[in-house]
């Protein structure tokens, strides 16, 4: 088994299965610990604080997990996130235990699942230039009795979608003078906008404005 790649602040961990039907009483009391707060909400850096644990260690128990193919890991779900579909789109069309899987993950309610092409459908709704907030006002996922975190969720794990990431570049200027915010620094096109909003604890709204007043910052989607 290959070693897990890293694990960042800004990711979500998420479990594979029910948690319920995991046994964590041989974990260690670190990783006791933080199991509460791993709720496919919270990021790793939002964990590390509720759990009152350094940072460093809910990575390597994070990590641990991820060997076991305990969790996996997912961006941040926000309203103005990005998405698009991936070639593994046709497997969803080809698997009838993949589509029943989807159904059941994605439904809100446990006696009212959604169609399969309600499902499909807000899929390839899905593409650049669409945020999540976008799809929600054009088809409204609740109404199709589909719970849209949910179906960003299922997508990414399976690998149906590809999140699309916002990379600001601070253009660099002649005069030389200090950088005017502490998130400029970050602002090289190498720190996406999750990791930016970690790092700096600042909201997406809140870095969205601070880059709406400086035209000398661009702004890379990949």
């Amino acid at each position: 088994m290959r070693d897990p790649p890293p694990v960042n602040e800004h990711q979500v961990p998420m479990f594979l299965r029910d948690k319920k039907s995991y046994d964590f009483n041989d974990w260690d009391l670190t990783t006791q610990q933080i199991l509460p707060y791993i709720d496919g909400i919270n990021h790793v850096q939002r964990i590390a604080v509720e759990a009152d644990v350094d940072l460093n260690l809910v990575k390597t128990c994070l990590q641990n997990l991820l060997y076991y193919e305990v969790i996996t890991t997912v961006p941040i779900f926000q309203y103005s996130n990005v998405y698009t579909v991936t070639p593994e789109i046709n497997r969803l069309m080809e698997d009838k235990e993949l589509q029943q899987e989807c159904i059941r993950y994605v439904a809100r309610s446990k006696h009212a699942a959604p169609t399969f092409r309600s499902v499909f459908k807000l899929y390839c709704g899905l593409r650049p230039a669409t945020t999540v907030k976008d799809l929600c006002s054009r088809y409204d996922p609740r109404s199709l009795r589909i719970n849209e975190r949910h179906l960003i969720q299922f997508g990414v794990m399976q690998g149906l979608l590809r999140r699309l990431h916002k990379y600001p570049v601070k253009m660099v200027t002649d005069n030389g003078l200090q950088q005017a915010h502490e998130v400029h620094k970050y602002m090289t096109g190498q720190f996406n906008y999750d990791e930016i909003c970690c790092k700096t604890k600042k909201s997406s709204r809140e870095l969205d404005e601070i880059i709406n007043q400086d035209d000398q910052i661009a702004v890379c989607w990949k």
